[in-house]
């Protein structure tokens, strides 16, 4: 991030493009802000692509458009903030279609974005330098992505999904998807450092994506209940270390 005071990074999952109830207009303005906003960056963490098919829950006659033409109209939408993209994995959806035919179609978007791709998670460590002239040292954030499973209808269940993250990796901040509800919460540890004989707190924050499919078709078939459309902005400080999630 070099010498940035502070930095926002917004996670995008759950477009469902392709699907009809892909809310096309509300993902649009998101776009035009992260374009418009200097120090505004994203990750992408699954099911940016609907994917249905015949084996799917989806509807694949409902599609308005096949996985091969959503891949297109995905990297048409992202095209002008690509440049702002740390990475992506995949999600769910995007399994479909490796599932069945061997073809990462997350991977291929990624590539034609130009951006990393960790299919399964990603860890980024991302640095500040706000005051390079004093030699003060680095503010550094980890960060770790993936798009989740499971969830249930509960949100104490979809907010599991994030927590759980926190067994693979020790992180500042884990982003999930998956479950279509944008929510945050944060865990403070201790741990110890023998090197130097004395115990540090961390803060984790988990933060969830959100999604841009409006309420209908699978999941008020399913009963789950509608969720708010949109994603959630972490905030994080350059200068010291501090981090904020809104919603």
């Amino acid at each position: 991030m070099g010498s940035k005071e502070f930095a926002y990074l917004l996670p995008i999952a759950d477009l469902h493009i392709g699907d009809p109830f892909f809310h096309e207009k509300k993902f649009t303005k998101l776009v035009d802000w992260i374009k418009d906003t200097p120090n505004a960056y994203v990750v992408l963490v699954g099911d940016i692509l609907n994917c249905a098919t015949k084996s799917s829950k989806s509807d694949i006659y409902g599609e308005k458009m096949n996985p091969g033409d959503a891949k297109k109209y995905a990297v048409k939408m992202l095209d002008p903030i690509k440049d702002k993209i740390l990475g992506s994995v995949w999600g769910n959806h995007e399994r479909r279609v490796y599932r069945e035919s061997g073809i990462d179609i997350a991977e291929e978007l990624a590539d034609k974005l130009g951006v990393p791709y960790g299919r399964e998670g990603m860890l980024y460590n991302i640095k500040f330098d706000p005051y390079p002239e004093l030699r003060r040292g680095k503010v550094n954030y980890t960060v770790y992505t993936n798009h989740g499973t499971g969830g249930g209808k509960t949100k104490g269940s979809k907010v599991n999904v994030t927590t759980g993250l926190s067994n693979i990796v020790l992180c500042d901040l884990y982003i999930s998807a998956h479950t279509h509800l944008a929510n945050v919460n944060k865990d403070r540890y201790f741990v110890p450092d023998t090197r130097n004989g004395k115990i540090d707190s961390m803060t984790m924050t988990y933060a969830s994506a959100g999604g841009f499919l409006d309420y209908g078709g699978y999941a008020e078939d399913g009963g789950f209940p509608p969720a708010k459309l949109g994603t959630c902005r972490c905030r994080l400080n350059g200068t010291r270390k501090d981090l904020h999630v809104s919603i």
